[in-house]
């Protein structure tokens, strides 16, 4: 292990993870964790399993974000500290195969263009169905929605535009309200 370079460690970490992930929509599970047939749909149905992954995100991301920041220390008082955090969280989140860009920065209001999503690039090595596919996007509604309030409740962040739905890439705004 330790002749493995660190980056190249990273990169298969992320990569089998985002694997694991991806695979309970895929073709190779859809009888284990199937939307229809299986385990998890006759146990809790597709609506409740989507709602416990749900929570499972929103505190994922709120202690992921507040960890982040503590040891980063960025500041998030504008829309602009908050993306500088986001991409931070998003980068050690996703790995190396992640690519994102700032479109739009001004204190209130900051646009980050998500074009590389190692989750996307699993999808369709796993020729993952695209109606499983908007679970994704749900989750990651969950997570940017509920990102910021640990942080900053002025600071809110959605998903506006998402590769699961079909879009070109992702794109996450985040709006700093004075209040």
């Amino acid at each position: 292990m330790e002749k493995i370079p660190p980056e190249k460690c990273w990169a298969i970490t992320a990569k089998t993870l985002s694997r694991l992930s991806v695979l309970r929509g895929s073709k190779i599970m859809p009888s284990t964790l199937g939307k229809v047939n299986g385990v998890i749909s006759p146990v809790w149905g597709w609506e409740k399993w989507q709602e416990i992954l749900n929570k499972v995100y929103t505190e994922r991301s709120r202690r992921l974000h507040l960890s982040v920041n503590e040891k980063f220390n960025v500041p998030v008082e504008d829309a602009i500290g908050a993306a500088k955090l986001e991409m931070i969280v998003l980068r050690l989140f996703m790995g190396p195969e992640y690519r994102d860009e700032l479109v739009e920065t001004t204190p209130e209001k900051t646009v980050i263009k998500i074009t590389k999503c190692p989750w996307d690039e699993r999808f369709k090595e796993f020729d993952v169905d695209p109606t499983l596919r908007g679970a994704c996007e749900v989750h990651q509604e969950a997570w940017h929605e509920e990102a910021f309030k640990a942080i900053n409740p002025k600071i809110s962040g959605k998903l506006v535009k998402s590769m699961s739905k079909g879009d070109p890439y992702c794109e996450v705004v985040i709006e700093f309200k004075e209040e």
